[in-house]
């Protein structure tokens, strides 16, 4: 019983750390608002390497739009680089606009 305590514990543990992974490189990818070509490469290669699963990874897609949304939304104003990388975010992503925040849908372009 202990070692499939241990076991189960060892794989959320690794898991989340997949997970701070996707997150870490969301936000670097899409921080210039901008997502390059090697950039997308790499995305696509992580994405298609198993490290984390459907649900997982849409666990984290969720998390990493409503965080930016909120940073987005600090200031109250959109700037055009901001609108270009929440754009680019939905792009990238194949992200349905019914999964985003209401009040991002509305600025899309």
């Amino acid at each position: 019983m202990a070692r499939r305590v241990t076991l189960e514990w060892r794989y959320r543990r690794e898991a989340m750390d997949e997970k701070r992974k996707l997150k870490g490189m969301l936000a670097r990818i899409f921080s210039d608002a901008s997502a390059e070509e090697a950039e997308r490469a790499e995305l696509q290669a992580y994405l298609s390497s198993c490290a984390l699963g459907p649900g997982e990874i849409k666990e984290v897609f969720e998390d990493f739009v409503q965080t930016t949304w909120k940073i987005t939304m600090a200031d109250g104003v959109i700037s055009d680089i901001e609108r270009r990388r929440l754009n680019e975010i939905v792009r990238v992503l194949g992200l349905e606009v019914d999964a985003l925040p209401a009040e991002w849908a509305k600025v899309l372009k």
